[in-house]
């Protein structure tokens, strides 16, 4: 060993490790803690503004939101989320969560229906990894608008939901009750079409 320097035994370096990894967890433990309450924040904004956007209100930012959601939404009792809303032109609305699976993850997405529960009003839908250009788009306005007028019921009284079908497919199904899916995006249309299903006979 070469002169002046010196030579720690293995239980040394265990306890420095030992103590350098205890250390680093408790710095990230903290900074986590610390981060939280503005990381719950975050997550209570944008909700309120993904509902506040599906029921019509555009030009909402995030540091009002919160405060506008709880002026005109109020959460129903029950196991759902669901929320009676009065929408951006006055009209009354009910919001109603539905959750699924796209083809890299998850998908929801919060649909505003009037006061008898169709037609749908306003659909915002979001995603945890979709494929940009393809699932993606769920979240996009030219997909969502498709919805609006969209009617959960048939002309009989029936529950069809509202499909999301590939165009040309399935002509058993009324335009009242479908929208065309993404194309090239098939899997995740068909995880929106599925969660749609959810729909069925919540408020009766």
């Amino acid at each position: 060993m070469a002169a002046g320097m010196k030579s720690f035994s293995n239980k040394y370096i265990f306890f420095y490790i030992t103590v350098l990894v205890v250390a680093v967890v408790a710095l990230l433990t903290v900074v986590t803690l610390g981060l939280k309450p503005r990381q719950t924040a975050n997550r209570t904004a944008d909700k309120a503004m993904q509902i506040l956007h599906a029921a019509g209100y555009q030009d909402v930012t995030s540091d009002k939101a919160v405060a506008l959601f709880s002026r005109v939404a109020e959460k129903k009792t029950g196991e759902r989320e669901v929320y009676g809303i009065r929408c951006a032109d006055g009209s009354p609305g009910v919001v109603m969560r539905v959750d699924g699976k796209g083809l890299w993850g998850a998908i929801w997405g919060y649909v505003v229906l009037d006061g008898e529960r169709s037609p749908v009003k306003g659909v915002v839908f979001s995603h945890r990894s979709g494929t940009p250009g393809l699932g993606a788009n769920i979240a996009e306005e030219n997909f969502t608008s498709r919805f609006v007028g969209k009617k959960l019921y048939d002309a009989n009284g029936n529950f069809t939901s509202v499909r999301v079908l590939q165009k040309g497919k399935s002509p058993d199904v009324a335009l009242d009750n479908r929208v065309d899916a993404i194309s090239g995006a098939t899997l995740t249309s068909k995880g929106v079409d599925k969660m749609l299903q959810q729909l069925n006979n919540e408020g009766k």
